[in-house]
């Protein structure tokens, strides 16, 4: 029989293993950039994305890999062996501690005797990294006979990796940030069907997730501690009255103690009408839920002040009062506007907040359930991530901010 030929231990590589993720975020940062030039459908933009991100994570371990093929020298190995023998060592220490009382007398004595030898070898001055490595692989040799039950096998490092990257995501979403998708034109033009944006959850407070909830006809509220309460002007997700189990977004115009009144399309706060000013005619595509196209709006644009902020609103125009049938109203011909209704007084109690769409004609919100206990407030909208409808995406909408 030959002899058997020892593999030499393969060399540490610094780069290697971690540019490739820098690669990765280029990769997808660049899409971006590239990307936004050009209009394309959903699947040509995933198509593109992916080998966007695929290339810049392959160049970026390539890039690694040369790295370490160019800068290994002697302080480099040294500083590779010595950040293994550190991880080595953390390990040996924590299972002899947890585990030694499970181990022989000889096992424990040998182990030991290593990790003297190891500590004596790395504490050694001028110590090459030659030297360090073989006392490292003396160790793991020892480790492999004695303590193999106690390592993790692949499959559970990934388990564990997997299950605690889940867990944290999970607590984020719950607790600090969550990601929600406008399913209605209530909000335009601030907010568009196919805009998905972030939503801070800690700008106001803390609330139990998953909570109010009905178990077997029992209804248990809402629980939250909130540390402030919603401004006027703000866009927040709450949880409607209306209806517990659904998610709505919408602008806030009245807090607890304010009396709030609507006549004539004017939003008046302690009988004080917010300014309005108008900006031109504006015709936005009508969309439902799963982004079916189902006409064209014509509406006349307003600039609303709310203290110090100004936003637009919408109003429904309309020539006969055919164009009002959708939403029940009349044609006031003089104005050219569809009949709003009027709303109020109405004083909005304390620890609550009155929302309303910026589409004025196209918004089931507080004048229909009235105000928002603080506890059903999920957050404060900060800014859309994603936008997708028609067919395109909406690049020019994407990482812009919600005022």
């Amino acid at each position: 029989m030959g002899k058997r030929v020892e593999r030499a231990p393969a060399l540490p590589r610094r780069w290697g293993p971690r540019l490739w993720w820098v690669g990765l975020l280029v990769g997808v940062v660049a899409s971006y950039f590239v990307l936004r030039n050009f209009e394309m459908s959903f699947w040509v933009f995933l198509g593109a994305f992916l080998a966007f991100a695929a290339g810049g994570s392959l160049g970026g371990r390539a890039l690694g890999e040369l790295l370490d093929r160019r800068l290994r020298n002697d302080s480099w190995m040294l500083a590779e062996e010595l950040r293994h023998v550190k991880a080595l060592r953390a390990w040996l220490e924590r299972v002899l501690e947890k585990r030694g009382a499970r181990l022989s007398e000889d096992a424990k004595r040998r182990l030991g005797d290593g990790l003297h030898r190891l500590k004596d070898v790395q504490s050694r001055e001028g110590a090459t990294w030659e030297v360090l490595r073989d006392a490292r692989l003396a160790l793991e040799q020892l480790g492999d006979e004695h303590l193999a039950r106690y390592k993790k096998g692949v499959v559970r490092e990934y388990v564990e990796s997997i299950g605690v990257a889940v867990l944290i995501a999970l607590l984020l979403r719950a607790f600090v940030l969550e990601a929600f998708q406008i399913p209605s034109g209530s909000m335009i033009p601030s907010l568009r069907v196919g805009d998905h944006i972030f939503v801070n959850k800690l700008s106001y407070g803390v609330r139990i997730p998953l909570l109010p909830l009905k178990i077997f006809g029992l209804r248990i509220p809402a629980v939250s501690w909130n540390w402030s309460s919603p401004a006027r002007g703000e866009v927040i997700v709450f949880i409607t009255p209306e209806n517990e189990e659904e998610d709505y977004i919408k602008r806030v115009v009245a807090v607890g103690g304010d009396t709030i009144e609507v006549r004539g399309g004017v939003v008046y706060l302690n009988q004080e009408p917010y300014p309005l000013s108008e900006d031109g005619d504006f015709e936005y595509v009508d969309l439902d839920e799963d982004g079916a196209f189902r006409g064209n709006v014509a509406t006349r644009r307003y600039r609303e002040r709310i203290g110090e902020l100004e936003h637009p609103i919408l109003r429904k125009s309309c020539a006969t009062d055919r164009d009002c049938l959708r939403i029940g109203q009349l044609c006031d011909l003089t104005q050219g506007l569809c009949v709003q209704t009027d709303f109020g007084p109405y004083t909005v109690p304390e620890g609550h907040v009155f929302c309303m769409g910026d589409n004025r004609d196209n918004s089931r919100d507080s004048r229909v359930w009235k105000s928002v206990p603080l506890e059903f407030v999920k957050g404060r909208a900060k800014f859309i991530w994603w936008s997708y409808r028609e067919d395109k995406v909406q690049w020019e909408r994407m990482f812009t901010g919600i005022h």
